[in-house]
């Protein structure tokens, strides 16, 4: 291993004492100090934790990168609707735990939440590598009863939903904590702008895992990303919880506040949106693969070649994702926000009409065509909502939560429409779905700062 191993992002190296003592006890000096300037030390030290954080979770978020293949691969293996069994409770089990962590981990210290979180992508990794070991060797202890693989994947889904805002909540305190108030955005930009490196980087390595090692090398390599990425976190440098975090609102409080909101007309006009961004969540993990399976006209695809073929489609789609997501952000800044939510519900129809042809007329480059547009549909949809929430709702923590609710629960939806085996039902339901949001959305009233555009 060369010598860069031994040192933290910001380039600080961790061979001397004094260097590594001062990379993670350093906790008062904010993000860019304007009087000791970018190159300074003090600096320096931040950066590297959001850096490192950053690296962190682009390889956790690789190794989990997985999710999207998890029905294809199961149904292989003959455990039907177990893969969207386990995105369902996942998506459901994320739901509960959004509204009941934040009281949980109210006195955590922000690394203990993050590797609380990081335990559960590692269980429901192993549990992937344990049911793709039964299709190599059904003579395995925990093979021998369907039941075994069934019940172990489900609660350890339920426990990875549950736990995944954890991680998350944990990890935008970590991050926040390393900045001022006035470098936050950019702290967090920094942040973000790493860790989904792993839309890219994670459909390569699934391709690359796949074709050489099957189905199971692929999750029994992505657990080993993930206990790595444990111990990482870890060693990670400590960053102390805010005082102000011991003043928060009550849930309660919290609750009648969003639910307040939630009734209010502007947001009840992006309601719908929000649902089909959440049933399109759950079209690209559990029932695009179908669009794939069906495309072998032939029925000469060993189980491989057709995995190769979803990894290969992630792949797309995650640079169409990386990308859609930039450019959102400008269409947002430089139209009006009712447009640029009509923008994107035009692509999600786009996508949709591609499905049905892919689906009639069984042909694969229109699957990636359905592909790109979903990427680009659900990653614009998420960015213009966060702008919308910015712009109109000032930016208030109840009207990012909604969203936060919103989409997963339509996820979770979602799924439960996937285990339909009529794709036509699927189909019409989004149809119906998507009317209402293009009908809701004509009523929106961004304000009267939107209509200056």
């Amino acid at each position: 291993m060369s010598n860069q191993t031994h040192q933290n992002p910001s380039g600080i190296s961790l061979q001397n004492p004094d260097n590594y003592s001062a990379f993670s006890n350093s906790i008062t000096e904010p993000l860019f100090d304007t009087e000791k300037g970018q190159n300074s030390p003090a600096t320096k030290i931040q950066m590297g934790k959001i850096l490192y954080m950053g690296f962190c979770f682009l390889i956790l978020n690789t190794a989990t990168s997985c999710q999207n293949l998890l029905s294809q691969i199961f149904e292989q293996l003959g455990y039907d609707s177990l893969g969207t069994t386990i995105l369902l409770m996942q998506s459901f089990s994320y739901v509960i735990g959004i509204l009941v962590v934040s009281g949980v981990i109210k006195k955590w210290e922000y690394k203990k939440g993050i590797n609380v979180g990081a335990f559960g992508y590692i269980i429901i990794l192993v549990a992937g590598a344990m049911t793709t070991a039964c299709g190599q060797n059904k003579n395995l202890v925990w093979c021998q009863e369907p039941l075994y693989i069934y019940g172990t994947n489900i609660l350890f889904a339920l426990l990875h939903g549950f736990t995944s805002p954890i991680i998350w909540l944990c990890a935008i305190r970590y991050i926040s904590g390393c900045a001022s108030a006035e470098q936050k955005g950019q702290a967090m930009g920094t942040f973000v702008g790493l860790f989904s490196g792993f839309l890219v980087l994670g459909g390569i390595v699934s391709k690359l895992t796949i074709t050489r090692f099957g189905s199971f090398g692929y999750y029994l390599i992505s657990a080993g990303f993930a206990c790595v990425v444990m111990v990482m976190f870890m060693v990670a440098p400590k960053v102390e919880r805010a005082k102000e975090e011991d003043d928060e609102e009550p849930v309660i409080e919290k609750t009648k506040k969003i639910l307040k909101l939630v009734v209010g007309p502007r947001m009840r006009s992006l309601l719908p949106y929000m649902l089909y961004a959440g049933f399109i969540n759950a079209m690209i993990s559990a029932f695009q693969y179908k669009l794939v399976q069906n495309s072998d006209t032939d029925g000469k695809m060993t189980p491989d070649d057709l995995n190769r073929i979803s990894a290969t489609i992630n792949l797309v789609q995650g640079i169409i994702c990386t990308l859609s997501s930039v450019v959102a952000g400008k269409l947002a800044d430089l139209l009006k926000r009712k447009t640029a939510l009509h923008v994107f519900n035009v692509v999600q129809a786009l996508g949709l009409i591609f499905a049905f042809f892919s689906y009639t007329e069984k042909s694969l480059p229109l699957v990636y065509a359905t592909a790109v547009c979903w990427g680009v549909g659900i990653f614009g949809a998420n960015t213009v909502i966060a702008v919308v929430m910015s712009n109109d709702f000032k930016g208030s923590i109840e009207s990012y939560a909604i969203p936060q609710i919103v989409i997963p629960l339509a996820a979770t939806f979602g799924y439960g429409l996937c285990m339909i085996p009529q794709v036509y039902v699927i189909m019409i339901v989004l149809v119906g779905v998507l009317a209402i949001s293009f009908g809701s959305i004509s009523f929106y009233n961004a304000g009267s700062e939107d209509e200056k555009k």
